[in-house]
């Protein structure tokens, strides 16, 4: 038998199989267990049968449709508080009213999401329930008359759940007032109008919390009075409306003791940031002290007026707020438009060649880090790259020169960087591989050709050092287009001793075949003689 075939279920045998009947219950959860743990209080056994000990029963989706025997609920609901019947199959309005007269005590009771009739029932006159203080009746698409109906059998009723109810509109004609109603949930349906909320107010005059989000309300507007109509109304929820005006936010202004109000998503808020929305809100409702569920401080109300002030004073269309907020704060000037960055992120410019980008770098990251990223930005070989970073301000006075940035574990912070620093990308040179030779050489040749073209060199340099200063930022921005001098020397001298592998590195002109043979010659005697001293 499938659930949707199953017969329904009486209150009464259900609470006493969950609540009371020990034997089936061991039966039902032993399934060949050894030990079964029961958590919970056991009912009492009286001369009038089992009283329960607890004070919250919860029989959800149990296929209930009917009370069974009232004086069982009766005697054993006794201490009981609070009934769960959600899901289920009552739709009887004479059984719920059994029900409610089988539950004296009974404070709060959950009958949402059963499939209650359309019909108007008109419940005996002798009949009320002056204990319940909460009644959900949500998803049971219960009509507004029938509500009525339960109201007026429910005095000292404080809060009512009707959520979900595909309500359209609340009309003023039912000539009925509940004057102890404080909290009404109403939302999920179909409200499209101001003036139906405005008549929840004239059934429930000391209205204090109303939860009215997702409904499709165009507008905070009607022909009614607020302050009379809502005049206890402090907590509102209008979330995800489709309101479009900021004349709408106007209008909740004047429901007297509005305090904390939740909008977050609609058609007008769509177009601001969330900073935004908090004071704009702000500036135009001067009594809110909660928003969007945040309690709202005395610096954050008067920076966000202060800021309302700046953001209408470059437009035309000022509000009547804008002014009032003038005579309290002044005219204020617009702030200066600050770029702040985090204090870890610094402009620098990155130098290789004659290429030149300026970059906003990490500090916190390390030397083997940065020189990762001048690969992918250069394209450069990761094992020959060389990093100089320069101090823009000590090197222009003269108190520090480029720094090599040489220990990859190093975090980049530790160099002192500042925005404005250069960095000065070079590569190492190729590696050479000596070559040997078993060919004699003439050393007192090579000897002699070795010191005259020294001698050239020499006088060379001396005349370079006195057409060139000392090392200045413009050579430094040059120095990837220069090839230190010393160092391709030192290249031309291993080269004429060990011939590099490079098909492009030509010996000197100058030097004839034969003396290239006797080079050779004498670089192999000389690794020889070194070898054996």
């Amino acid at each position: 038998m499938t659930a949707i075939d199953a017969p329904h279920r009486s209150f009464s045998d259900a609470l006493h199989e969950r609540y009371c009947d020990f034997e089936a219950t061991f039966d039902k959860l032993k399934n060949g267990c050894d030990i079964v743990f029961f958590v919970g209080a056991s009912p009492q056994q009286t001369d009038a049968g089992l009283v329960l000990n607890t004070s919250t029963v919860v029989l959800t989706d149990e296929r209930i449709s009917h009370v069974g025997d009232p004086h069982a609920v009766e005697i054993s609901c006794s201490k009981v508080e609070l009934v769960n019947i959600s899901s289920n199959a009552f739709s009887n309005w004479h059984e719920i009213s059994l029900l409610f007269s089988s539950l004296p005590h009974v404070k709060t009771i959950n009958l949402s999401l059963n499939p209650f009739s359309s019909q108007i029932y008109k419940f005996p006159d002798e009949i009320q329930w002056p204990n319940l203080n909460t009644l959900s009746l949500n998803g049971t698409n219960i009509s507004l008359e029938m509500l009525v109906e339960v109201m007026k059998k429910t005095p000292n009723l404080e809060e009512l759940q009707i959520c979900s109810n595909n309500y359209s509109s609340v009309s003023s004609t039912y000539n009925f007032i509940h004057n102890n109603l404080k909290r009404i949930y109403i939302y999920n349906n179909n409200i499209t109008d101001w003036t139906s909320i405005c008549n929840l107010g004239h059934l429930f005059p000391r209205l204090e919390t109303l939860i009215a989000s997702d409904n499709p309300l165009k507008t905070f507007h009607s022909d009614d009075n607020v302050e009379i109509c809502l005049p206890k109304l402090h907590t509102l929820s209008v979330d995800r409306v489709q309101i479009s005006e900021w004349n709408d936010i106007i209008a909740l202004t004047k429901l007297p003791c509005l305090h904390a109000l939740r909008i977050y998503s609609a058609p007008l808020l769509k177009a601001y940031q969330k900073d935004e929305r908090f004071f704009l809100l702000l500036g135009y409702m001067k009594d809110l002290k909660k928003l969007n569920g945040s309690d709202i401080t005395a610096s954050e109300r008067e920076a966000s007026e202060r800021r309302f002030i700046r953001y209408y004073s470059q437009r035309d269309d000022k509000p009547q707020r804008y002014f009032d907020l003038i005579e309290k704060h002044g005219n204020l000037k617009p702030l200066v438009d600050i770029q702040i960055r985090a204090p870890y992120l610094m402009q620098v410019r990155l130098i290789y060649n004659q290429t030149t980008y300026d970059k906003e770098i990490d500090v916190r990251q390390t030397v083997q880090q940065f020189k990762k990223y001048l690969q992918e930005t250069f394209q450069l070989p990761m094992n020959r790259l060389r990093v100089f970073h320069v101090d823009d301000v000590a090197f222009n006075m003269g108190l520090a020169g480029p720094e090599e940035l040489k220990y990859p574990q190093r975090v980049l912070h530790t160099y002192n960087i500042h925005d404005g620093d250069q960095f000065h990308v070079d590569l190492k040179p190729d590696q050479f591989k000596p070559q040997h030779s078993s060919r004699p050489v003439n050393i007192t040749a090579y000897s002699n050709k070795l010191a005259n073209d020294n001698s050239v060199e020499s006088s060379a340099s001396s005349e370079n050092d006195k057409k060139h200063p000392p090392f200045s930022l413009d050579s430094l921005q040059n120095l990837p287009n220069q090839t230190d001098i010393s160092t391709s020397q030192a290249f031309i001298q291993l080269d004429q001793f060990y011939p590099s592998t490079d098909k492009n590195v030509q010996i000197s002109k100058q030097i004839s075949n034969d003396d290239d043979d006797d080079l050779l010659s004498a670089a192999a005697m000389a690794c020889t003689q070194m070898n054996n001293t």
